[in-house]
């Protein structure tokens, strides 16, 4: 089985009732997502005005919202329209790139140009900035509550009654084994083109050659012919200068990464630090999450499905059951080392890759990840005829889920696709 395969990288179903099926995601608006901050402050993209929290300071603050573009390209964007290095922007996490999402942002070393006027309000159809204010500290990583979820489910084939009835028999299931696996989600590796834990694995490997060979030239069906095509070209010839001249300019990194490659005559380390250590760090942090959802799977599959029954090796702490995740200052023991043991045997790979220099740069230390995640304030909000797909029904539904976890792991469970 192939290791982009989805069923490689996804783990299966923790409840045994039957799906709604459907789709998610067919316009951007059908997944919106607003981030909780203090006092429970849900930052809804669809809202005119906010108030954000906080003393004044040195910090710009912002609420960032976007509508089907990524994270880290909106700010990219911002950065060079407000003429502010892109380092010096900070949030709390990422937010789904086919979305209507809302989040905050700081920005160090704007405070001059706030108060001359010189940054404001912007206003595109993919991004809105909103709420423009000097607060005292920085937004890092992890500075949130959780997320807010309001979700359309499209093209179900099965009548009203019935999906309601499918959906609430599914959340007295999750109830009852002790909540969702917490997965990782299939955005961790890529929603298109599922890659970013293989070039973590050549990363780990220290074939930075290898990574940056499988990220630019490795085609997907689901791309266009065009991208195909250059892409091959790079697999089969490593020829930047060829491959830039037919890749889209709408592929940022790949396009900075080739013309690195050309500058300085393929030269693959040189051309990997030349991004954002932000950026280079994903693709560990990627393999470190599909080595977890495989963990997961095995527990599940060989030792227990009891999401609430501790294994030897994790640590239970407030009632919740932690799981490792594999990085430099891992240390495993029980049951968790048997099931990482035979993971790493499946692999290729031990706990001494994770220790080498590069990857202590680029890669997590290990940490601990709760096993499972309930969500928390489900509601049907309406089952009705689907506008977009004749003869088919839409099931609009919101819930929150705390920070760290995914949501499409519960609408896995509530769909079974």
């Amino acid at each position: 089985m192939s290791s982009l395969d989805p069923d490689r990288f996804l783990t299966q179903h923790i409840t045994t009732t039957t799906g709604i099926g459907g789709r998610i995601k067919q316009v951007a608006e059908d997944f919106v997502v607003g981030e909780i901050i203090n006092y429970h402050q849900i930052l809804d993209p669809r809202s005119e005005s906010f108030i954000l929290p906080g003393k004044k300071g040195l910090f710009l603050h912002f609420v960032l919202i976007k509508n089907d573009i990524d994270t880290s390209s909106a700010l990219d964007w911002i950065s060079k329209l407000w003429k502010i290095q892109r380092n010096n922007f900070s949030i709390a996490g990422s937010k789904d790139k086919k979305a209507l999402t809302a989040q905050r942002v700081s920005v160090w070393g704007a405070k001059t140009k706030f108060e001359k006027k010189l940054i404001q309000n912007l206003s595109f159809p993919t991004m809105q900035t909103k709420a423009l204010c000097m607060k005292l500290k920085e937004i890092r990583l992890g500075n949130l509550w959780g997320n807010y979820f309001d979700i359309t489910v499209r093209e179900i084939k099965y009548p009203k009654e019935r999906i309601s009835k499918r959906i609430k028999e599914t959340q007295k299931e999750i109830e009852s084994k002790g909540g969702i696996l917490n997965s990782f989600g299939q955005q961790r590796f890529g929603d298109k083109r599922p890659i970013t834990h293989i070039v973590g694995k050549r990363l780990l490997q220290e074939d930075v050659k290898g990574a940056i060979k499988n990220y630019i030239g490795k085609a997907f069906e689901t791309e266009s012919e065009e991208i195909k095509k250059a892409r091959t070209i790079f697999w089969e010839n490593e020829n930047p200068k060829e491959t830039l001249n037919i890749l889209p300019s709408h592929l940022r990194i790949e396009r900075k990464i080739l013309k690195e490659l050309d500058k300085r005559k393929n030269d693959y380390f040189q051309a990997f630090n030349s991004l954002p250590l932000q950026f280079q760090k994903l693709f560990i942090h990627a393999y470190q999450s599909f080595l977890f959802n495989k963990y997961l799977q095995i527990r599940i599959e060989n030792y227990d499905m009891n999401l609430n029954k501790q294994l030897t090796g994790e640590i239970k702490h407030e009632e919740k059951i932690f799981v490792p995740i594999i990085g430099a200052t891992t240390e495993l023991s029980g049951q968790a080392n048997e099931i990482y043991d035979r993971i790493f045997e499946e692999e290729g790979i031990n706990l001494k890759n994770f220790q080498k220099p590069f990857i202590k740069k680029i890669g997590g230390k290990g940490t601990q990840r709760a096993l499972s995640f309930k969500p928390e304030k489900i509601e049907i909000i309406e089952i009705e005829d689907d506008d977009l797909n004749t003869g088919k029904t839409k099931a609009r539904l919101s819930f929150e889920i705390m920070k760290g976890s995914y949501a499409t792991e519960f609408l896995r469970e509530i769909m079974k696709n």
